[in-house]
């Protein structure tokens, strides 16, 4: 017996009856599997159909729901032709023109964009080796639960001497040796607990600790104990010791402390010996070098200008030339040295700081700009990544005025960086500010897109003018077909919605030149310079410029 096809429902949104009748003419074909019903506006459908397969929004204009509020493939219905295409919605249908041909078209392209849409986020937020959730879809994962309430446990557990293995080995049976930590792992979650690879050798565990709290110790006796266990490969026995932290989650839980907790607890664990594991607790914190230590340690850092900004150039494919710095901040520790954003920027989140943090970044960068043109530089966009906390401070645009005076510069070539977790959090909010924004000449950029879980329907509704493909799915391209078919689809989805694309974390030549086929805009990464201290960003720049005098006078 053939299994019964799930009809297509439409969901039609409009005061003027013609518009029923029109759809339903169109509908009549024989075979015809579609199911059209009519509502007075979107709170009539949403509560029963919001998250509905087969299922696509035709709305009038009056009647579109606010953006965010509706995440069908909507369809609006418009009285003539648009000299411009509507934003925020998958596509539109004209009185005059809309026959049966032109509706099965264009619900056959929404379907088509739908499908890819979802494949897009599913692929993003899942690890092509393992099949498991990667770290961004870790992060929505903890998020969800933790807004669900009730008890849980974080574990972060990393693999000892994996490298070394991998190294030794290779690649190919590094990734069979992963394989086989997955499974011994899965062999020991329970309905309700779920598992991630947040890196090569790392992994999150989401353990459910409602009915037990005590479930979280037992796991992590178990999972080391397993771990331990010599692995198989290629006819090699081989030991990896194992690290393990867990953390329970407080009566107001939220993730980034949680996460901080876990993984102090997991470099606790590493100071033994062999497959450990370690509970958070404040003397651990106390013994690991408190929060407030290291948040008192910044403040006076940002007192004593012990920051620093390392740029890194973009380079456009079609001219060749560099067309724009993206701006990254060092911290120069007198004891530790050199550090990396990571190694400081989250505690600047979680504590605050990266508001004054953010200010004295705009300042550098605007200041460093005024002196590359100084020096006979042409423009370049100077690209700043903007937190979300500083999104919505109150000063931005007051102090952005001023420091543009102050520097003389022209705001169209300052760029902001921001997350798809950014965007997609208070999008009203998040709209005013960035047309505030924009009035001033300032143009915006998605920063690691890919690794969050915006529709491109959404991003057509914000003023957006690039996006930058997250280096995770560069790294991979030349290794695995499904992440060359991911980066040309963004591109070319990218560029569908009229928006330059660049690709960040460029190493190989093979990369850029499977990145020039797909039509992407700008590249970056160690391949055209590593982030320069601007010293050397000068010597680098001047360097460029001599080589396009050359190549144009040859």
């Amino acid at each position: 017996m053939p299994t019964p096809v799930e009809p297509l429902r439409l969901l039609l949104l409009a005061h003027e009856p013609f518009w029923q009748a029109l759809l339903s003419g169109c509908l009549t074909a024989p075979g015809s599997n579609v199911i059209l019903l009519h509502g007075a506006n979107w709170d009539v459908f949403s509560a029963r159909y919001a998250n509905e397969r087969n299922t696509v929004l035709l709305t009038t204009p009056d009647l579109q729901p606010r953006t965010g509020a509706c995440l069908l493939p909507t369809v609006v219905l418009l009285e003539t032709e648009p000299l411009v295409g509507p934003t925020g919605v998958s596509d539109w249908l004209v009185r005059d023109a809309l026959t049966g041909d032109t509706l099965r078209r264009c619900l056959r392209y929404v379907h088509e964009r739908s499908r890819l849409e979802d494949s897009l986020r599913r692929l993003v937020g899942q690890d092509p080796l393992t099949g498991i959730a990667n770290r961004q879809g870790f992060q929505a994962l903890l998020s969800a639960r933790l807004s669900e309430g009730g008890s849980l446990a974080l574990g972060h557990l990393d693999l000892d001497n994996f490298r070394r293995a991998n190294d030794s080995l290779g690649h190919q049976a590094g990734d069979r040796l992963i394989l086989q930590v997955v499974a011994r792992l899965k062999n020991q979650l329970d309905a309700g607990d779920q598992i991630a690879r947040l890196g090569g050798d790392e992994f999150a565990l989401l353990i459910d600790t409602r009915t037990a709290p005590e479930r979280a110790l037992q796991m992590a006796e178990r999972i080391t104990d397993v771990l331990s266990e010599p692995y198989w490969v290629d006819g090699e026995s081989l030991l990896l010791g194992c690290s393990l932290g867990i953390a329970h989650s407080q009566a107001q839980p939220e993730a980034d402390p949680l996460m901080w907790h876990a993984h102090i607890a997991m470099r606790q664990a590493k100071s033994m010996q062999g497959c450990t594991y370690h509970l958070f607790d404040e003397r651990i914190n106390r013994n690991a070098r408190s929060l407030a230590d290291l948040e008192g340690e910044l403040r006076r850092a940002l007192r004593r200008d012990e920051l620093e900004l390392h740029y890194q150039p973009r380079l456009c494919l079609d001219s060749g030339r560099i067309v724009g710095l993206e701006a990254l901040v060092r911290w120069r520790h007198q004891e530790r040295g050199l550090l990396p954003p990571s190694e400081f920027v989250p505690l600047a989140e979680q504590s605050g700081l990266i508001v004054p943090l953010g200010y004295w970044v705009i300042f550098r960068a605007l200041r460093d700009m005024q002196a590359l043109r100084e020096q006979g530089f042409a423009p370049l966009h100077m690209a700043i990544n903007l937190s979300f906390r500083q999104f919505q401070d109150s000063q931005l645009l007051p102090t952005l005025n001023r420091l543009i005076a102050e520097h003389d510069v022209d705001a169209r070539w300052l760029e902001f960086e921001l997350t798809e977790t950014a965007v997609m959090r208070r999008s009203d909010q998040v709209r005013q500010t960035m047309d505030a924004l924009r009035q001033l000449g300032v143009r915006f950029s998605l920063d690691d897109f890919g690794t969050g879980y915006s529709s491109f329907m959404h991003l057509n509704s914000l003023p957006i003018a690039l996006l930058k493909i997250d280096m995770g799915f560069v790294a991979q391209m030349e290794l695995r077909e499904e992440n060359r078919k991911l980066v040309n689809a963004m591109i070319t989805l990218a560029h569908n919605l009229n928006l330059e694309v660049v690709a960040e974390g460029v190493e190989t030549a093979g990369q850029l030149e499977l990145l020039r086929s797909f039509g992407c805009n700008q590249v970056q990464g160690y391949l055209i310079s590593r982030p320069l201290p601007v010293e050397e960003l000068v010597t680098y720049l001047r360097s460029q410029a001599a080589h396009a005098d050359t190549s144009r006078s040859g």
